[in-house]
């Protein structure tokens, strides 16, 4: 991390098909060696399976699944003489939705389905009827800032 300024902010063009930002940066979290349409492959035949068997806007479906899965509060290292404590501190909301993208495909590579977008279909509809891995992901997280709540006096 550079200590002489704050890192220029990117702008994420949105997806071709759906003119969304947060789709764009989901394709860019799944994808691998700079193969693009793979990825975008990928998270459309997803989104179409879902149109297909639920019959509801697989966007609202998708927001509804990151939403489920964005942190409120974690954990931070804070050192205090010697000794390191976990000190639990509110999420920003670009922050969470980062991290909302990384549990989902974490939890979506775990997975055990046949083809990948097949995975990320079953692990969308999860997310957003709050179970699944990246749901409980977030719990654990929640669960972490809770227990250590004793020492939020040290936040910073």
């Amino acid at each position: 991390m550079s200590r002489k300024r704050k890192a220029p902010v990117r702008k994420v063009f949105p997806d071709p098909k759906f003119r969304s930002e947060i789709i764009s940066k989901f394709i860019n979290s799944i994808m691998y060696d700079g193969k693009r349409s793979t990825a975008e492959k990928i998270l459309y035949d997803a989104l179409d399976k879902i149109k297909e068997k639920s019959k509801e806007d697989p966007i609202k479906i998708f927001n509804n699944a990151i939403g489920n899965v964005k942190p409120n509060v974690e954990c931070r290292s804070r050192r205090v003489g010697g000794a390191t404590y976990q000190v639990p501190v509110e999420v920003k909301s670009k922050r969470a939705q980062a991290l909302a993208l990384r549990w989902l495909m974490e939890a979506t590579r775990k997975r055990k389905n046949k083809t990948m977008a097949e995975k990320l279909y079953y692990e969308l509809l999860d997310a957003s009827q709050n179970k699944g891995a990246a749901i409980k992901k977030r719990e654990d997280t929640h669960k972490m800032a809770e227990s250590n709540k004793a020492f939020a006096h040290f936040r910073w």
